[in-house]
């Protein structure tokens, strides 16, 4: 179990260590293609690229983990909130979302016949 696990480790770190390198590769290439013919520019070396790919990383403030984080909370919360539901609600809440967001829905979920929706008007 664990000679897989330290198997299973090693193969991850390998991708890592590919995806960055190409990464590097990719941003290298294409600032040296584009920057000094549009800008007079310098070219720059991989090791460059990686260090331009990182300070771009601290300065937009991304942390990698947030966007996938984010939407694993969410999913989270929203299960409890189903989970949590007496079927009544549920079927109430099935219904509401079942309807597009641009339709308007009263508790029952249906739009009363005689008011036009935002698109059909």
């Amino acid at each position: 179990m664990k000679r897989e696990w330290t198997l299973k480790a090693a193969k991850i770190l390998v991708l890592v260590v590919g995806c960055v390198a190409l990464v590097g590769v990719v941003v290298m290439s294409l600032w040296n293609a584009l920057v000094p013919d549009i800008f007079g520019g310098t070219t720059i070396s991989w090791v460059q690229a990686l260090g331009l790919l990182l300070l771009v990383r601290i300065l937009a403030g991304g942390r990698g983990q947030t966007r996938w984080g984010g939407r694993r909370r969410w999913r989270e919360r929203w299960n409890k909130r189903v989970a949590n539901m007496t079927p009544e609600q549920r079927a109430r809440w099935s219904t509401r979302m079942e309807h597009s967001y641009w339709e308007t829905a009263d508790v029952s979920g249906e739009r009363p016949h005689d008011e036009p929706g935002p698109l059909e008007a």
